[in-house]
């Protein structure tokens, strides 16, 4: 009998790999609203004339903390 054939493998393996795709999507799809989010504050910012102080904490977590000073 093959690896492959063995269902309780199979099962296994289909689980572990849609797992997979769901962390893939959750951290890309974070990643993607944290830019748009900070791409938005800094170009309000700049309308109205201030500087944008970004210090990035984290690039695994997104975790930011942003400043706009006049």
């Amino acid at each position: 009998m093959t690896v492959f054939k063995n269902r309780h493998f199979t099962g296994g393996l289909l689980i572990l790999v849609l797992a997979l795709f769901g962390f893939a999507f959750l951290t890309i799809s974070s990643s993607y609203f944290n830019t748009s989010e900070i791409n938005l504050a800094s170009t309000r910012c700049y309308e109205i004339g201030g500087e944008v102080i970004l210090e990035i904490h984290n690039n695994f977590t997104s975790e930011y903390s942003f400043e706009c000073k006049k």
